[in-house]
This record gives structure tokens, sequence and C-alpha cells, in this order.
């Protein structure tokens, strides 16, 4: 009987190795992919990938992202929708965890914040406390989502929606919406859509460069799409839907109010679920509904009654397209120092997410350079 041997890679590993490795993940981890690391290291992130490799074989691995705060004296460490692992592996969780904990450190990263890509149990909630992990007060991707199954005939996925929705998406075509792919030069167009949705709905999004940038690497990685929705020529709705591997997402959305009645959201839902089937997508991730859904079914409790803001607005539209909700372990953080974590916190609570506070940290560290 041969000897099992664990090493740790670490940076250098070859990115269609990696890719190949993050690709086998049952659920979506994009924000895992060499492409989605080399687009956040092109808006400042310094990116860690480190992998635990047995007998020759990836059996886990890790994309942490790195940003400086605090005038370069310490740093944000986060891992979205990771690490990849089997958490009952104790030899292989201690093994990435200690490597990973020593990058952080270097780095004097504040804490280590993860998103796991598993659907919440007690055992791992308890496994995740075992290493030393505390429950965040901030998600930064949807802990609770729908995912639709995309494997059935186009037909077939159509008849499984609500027929309000099934109504509205031909309602739609036949009011004389038109959609269309988006190209490089509707990227202006697109971020002033969802600049307006984002003030109609009260939530925050990011800079001009970010999605541009975005765009810039996952389109030519042929990763995602943009429809946009024509009425008359003018662009009234978009979205983009993402994919990798055999799963997909939407990630971003906007339309203009004033043209709600010709339901272009629905038909460019549509559209996307089509084009991520081509795709040969397997499954299609909405990206977020209200976090008491999950709770409450994965408790076997009723649905607590729908409420005014957060993501009840868009849960109704959503459900209409008749996915399986899916809940997710959530964040949870390693903390390095206590009292920066402490401050750390109040700060995000105040800006409204991570992404805020690292852009506040650039600035600082703007100044300081």
């Amino acid at each position: 009987m041969t000897e099992e041997r664990t090493t740790i890679l670490s940076n250098d590993i070859e990115p269609k190795r990696w890719n190949a490795f993050v690709a086998q993940w049952p659920d979506f981890v994009l924000m895992q992919s060499y492409e989605w690391g080399a687009f956040k290291e092109a808006l400042g992130w310094k990116i860690v990938r480190l992998a635990v490799e047995q007998n020759g074989q990836m059996v886990a691995g890790a994309q942490m992202f790195i940003k400086p705060i605090l005038w370069k004296l310490a740093s944000i460490a986060y891992i979205p929708r990771g690490p990849l692992l089997d958490w009952e592996d104790e030899t292989v969780v201690q093994v990435l965890l200690a490597a990973l904990h020593s990058s952080a450190r270097y780095y004097r990263a504040i804490s280590l914040k993860i998103e796991p890509a598993i659907q919440y149990s007690p055992a791992l909630e308890q496994q995740l406390h075992y290493y030393g992990f505390r429950c965040s007060p901030f998600n930064n991707q949807p802990q609770c989502s729908m995912l639709i199954d995309l494997t059935p005939e186009a037909d077939t996925i159509l008849a499984n929606m609500h027929k309000t929705t099934r109504y509205n998406i031909h309602y739609s075509a036949r009011k004389g919406v038109v959609v269309r792919q988006a190209t490089a030069a509707d990227m202006d167009a697109f971020y002033q859509l969802l600049k307006v949705t984002a003030k109609r709905s009260g939530f925050s999004i990011r800079s001009r460069e970010y999605y541009h940038q975005e765009w810039s690497v996952l389109a030519e990685a042929n990763y995602l799409n943009l429809f946009l929705a024509l009425y008359q020529d003018k662009v009234i709705a978009a979205r983009m839907p993402v994919a990798f591997g055999n799963k997909a997402a939407t990630f971003h959305s906007g339309s203009l109010n004033t043209y709600n009645k010709l339901k272009a959201n629905e038909l460019l839902m549509w559209e996307s679920l089509k084009w991520a089937k081509a795709h040969g997508c397997d499954t299609y991730d909405v990206w977020g509904i209200p976090e008491e859904v999950g709770a409450h079914l994965y408790a076997n409790q009723p649905l607590p009654k729908e409420q005014i803001g957060g993501l009840w607005g868009v849960y109704q539209f959503k459900r209409g397209f008749g996915g399986d909700v899916v809940y997710y372990v959530g964040a949870y953080d390693f903390v390095y120092f206590p009292t920066l974590y402490w401050v750390m916190n109040v700060v995000i609570n105040q800006l409204g997410s991570l992404e805020k506070l690292a852009q506040l940290g650039d600035r600082f560290n703007l100044k300081s350079g």
C-alpha cells in the first residue's frame, strides 16, 4: 500500500489546470476562476491561489483576494464562493487553512472572510466554528437564491414557469420589444441604466471602471453576455448572464421604470436562460432572494409574509421562473486582529459593503503613495 502524499501548491498553478478543478464544483463558483482573479487584480487586488494536491491530483483549493487598507498597514482578505474543499476531510482542511492563514498574516490581514459555495447545515456550521471561524455580520454574496433547471428542453423550461411569467414573455415580444446582444460600445449606456435602477431601488452599484473591466476580462473568456431590450430603438432594460463550467447566473440587470408595462425584464431573462442552455449550462442561478425564504424552508416553517425593501421587490419576479430555493452556509470570518476587526465592521456597516471599504482603502493608499 503506497503512502498518500499531501502537498500544497501556490500561485504558479497553470490557469487551465486551476479552472478545470474549479469548474467541477457542483455550484456556481465563477469567482474562484482564474479569469475572475485577473479581473480583480486589474482593480488593485492581490491574488493568492493555493491548492492541496494528493498524489498529483488537486483535491482542494482557494483563490484569496487581498486589498491593502489603512495606508497599507493592514489588509482585507476574502475568499468569495470558497474555499473549495471537503470540510469532512480534516487532513486536507488543516493543510489548506494553514497555508491560507500564513498568506493572510503575511499581508497583515485583519481577518479572513470566506463564503463557501455549500448549502447550509448545522454540521457544516459546527465544523467552521471548530476551525476558528465565526459567523460574519455581513454577507458579500447572496446566501439564498433560486436555481432554474436547464436540463429539460426549452419548451419544458417555459412550461415550468408561472403562467403569468410565460404570458409576460410573449406579451413583451408582441408589443415590439426587441432583444439584441450588446458590444463593448454599449457599456456606458449599460452603466447609466444601472445608475437609474440603483437610485430607484435604493441599492449601491460599483464604479464605471468595475463594469468595464469585468466586461473586458470575462467577455474575452466567453464567460458572459449582455442582452439589451429595445423599444422603438431606445434601450429600456438590460441583463448580464454569466457562465462558468456548466453553471450560469445573472450578475447585473437594470431597467427604466417608465417602460415596466412592456415586461422587457421577463423577455430578457428568457433570452438569458436560452443563452445559458446553449452554452452547455445545466442550472441558472437568479442570484439572490431574501435570506428569510431559505431559512424558513430549511427549518420547514411557513414562508414569512413578503416585506418591502431589500430583495423582496424582485423576489416575486424571480420565483415566476420556477427555480428551486438554495440556502448557503453564508459568510464566516477568521479574526487575526480583534480590535481592528471591530472597527472594520463598523465602517462596513456605514459604507454598506466590503467593496465600498476596498474603494475607500484605495483612496487612502493613493494619498500615502
